[in-house]
């Protein structure tokens, strides 16, 4: 029996398979080629149908037998469907991803002035978009073109900005093109970046509270509609939203902040094994780096020696997802460290009756004094970051029952 699957050149990183799982596809695999492959790979068909990434969205054309108008229109194929008599028809299920993120996120295009990052294959769907959904002026952003990385602040009169370069993408998390406050009329940002969850440029959307949103939606939206055309499920607006979820979820850092003496650390392992994931203390880990207890770092080598630890460690461990990490109260002071805690982040912030945080050993709040001037210090940050806000009891089973139905995540069924 043939399977389906996703052709590129590089898919190490592709979600489509386990998206395709998701929607219940377990004929599905990656079919990662060197352009001299193609030929023989098509020749042989093997395949039941596929879609296609980086660098052969153009390239694959010449062996379709018939292209859908929306490919034809954007020149660009990322789905070809197997017909009944064998032939190839070449689609752009993308297209159908991006105005489904468009329309998710409540960004009206009609009329709007849009500038565009890059001109590499996933520009060409989202121009085409843009312009089917009325756009009043589109702008492409190159980095030799006539409108470019020097110049592009000249159009600062654009409503819609979106993304389709790889900045700010795994590995290179935290890099970004645009100041959106030098675009005093923008209403709307589109990233084509799924990793990070959230880039910088997302995050600053999210502060200046434009309307936005990242690639994942886009993503599953495309490759559920792949699945639509090839004929394996009925459409069903549920089933693509649960798949986001379920996606979007799995990528997830679940990151407990909190005064200290919460119960970051003890909350943080009952929820990883509930979820069943990997459960990650920073300053333990902080500790092995330096060779000493906590506390004899602070008193060897002072406090900020500490912080550009905890720095390094944050900005590794938060690159990768689906983690339940627990942080010293101060990591929040850091706008760096909130970059990184934000980008695949799921902030529970954690609080307690004053009278029950437990301080002992606590080298920065050696008193009572010294909790409250770190309360007046943190709390803002932390309800600035936070997704959620529970409060910790005794119980901790129940302090977790709650933070897991907030969340509204599922469970790992093998550890239930």
């Amino acid at each position: 029996m043939k399977n389906y699957g996703i052709l590129g050149q590089r898919l190490l990183q592709s979600l489509a398979p386990e998206i395709h799982r998701e929607l219940g596809n377990f004929r599905y695999e990656r079919f990662q080629l060197e352009p001299e492959e193609l030929d023989s790979f098509f020749e042989k068909r093997e395949f039941a149908g596929l879609n296609i990434t980086s660098p052969y969205k153009t390239e694959v054309i010449k062996y379709c037998d018939e292209l859908t108008p929306d490919a034809e229109a954007i020149g660009s194929v990322d789905t070809i469907i197997v017909d009944e008599n064998g032939r190839l028809i070449g689609d752009n299920c993308e297209y159908d991803g991006f105005r489904y993120t468009i329309r998710k996120c409540g960004i009206q295009i009609k009329d709007k002035k849009v500038l565009i990052f890059g001109s590499g294959e996933s520009a060409k769907t989202v121009k085409a978009v843009v312009r089917d959904l009325g756009a009043k002026k589109i702008v492409t952003v190159t980095k030799n073109g006539q409108v470019n990385y020097e110049n592009f602040y000249e159009h600062s009169d654009a409503n819609i900005i979106i993304n389709t370069t790889h900045t700010g993408m795994y590995p290179h998390n935290g890099e970004k093109l645009v100041e959106l406050k030098k675009f005093p009329d923008i209403c709307g940002v589109l990233e084509l970046v799924y990793n990070p969850r959230r880039t910088k440029l997302i995050c600053e959307a999210e502060d200046l509270e434009i309307p936005n949103s990242d690639n994942l939606s886009m993503v599953v939206a495309h490759h559920y509609m792949t699945e639509v055309k090839f004929g394996l499920i009925e459409p069903d607006d549920e089933l693509m939203k649960a798949t986001y979820k379920t996606m979007s979820d799995r990528r997830k850092n679940i990151i407990f902040v909190g005064l200290p003496g919460c119960g970051k650390t003890t909350i943080a392992k009952v929820v990883a094994a509930k979820l069943g994931r990997p459960c990650i203390d920073v300053d333990r880990l902080i500790e092995i780096k330096a060779g000493v207890p906590l506390a004899s770092i602070f008193l060897a080598y002072g406090e900020t020696y500490y912080r550009e630890l905890e720095t390094e460690t944050l900005k590794k461990i938060t690159r990768n997802g689906g983690q339940v990490i627990s942080i010293e109260s101060g990591a929040v002071l850091s706008p760096e460290n909130q970059y990184y805690i934000r980008q695949n982040g799921y902030v529970v912030w954690l609080t307690r009756d004053f009278e029950d945080l437990k301080i002992d050993g606590v080298y920065l709040a050696r008193n009572r004094e010294a909790l409250k001037r770190i309360d007046n210090e943190r709390t803002p940050i932390y309800r600035f970051l936070a997704d959620i806000n529970v409060e910790v009891t005794d119980n901790a089973e129940k302090t977790v029952f709650e933070i897991i139905n907030k969340m509204n995540i599922k469970q790992n069924p093998s550890v239930l």
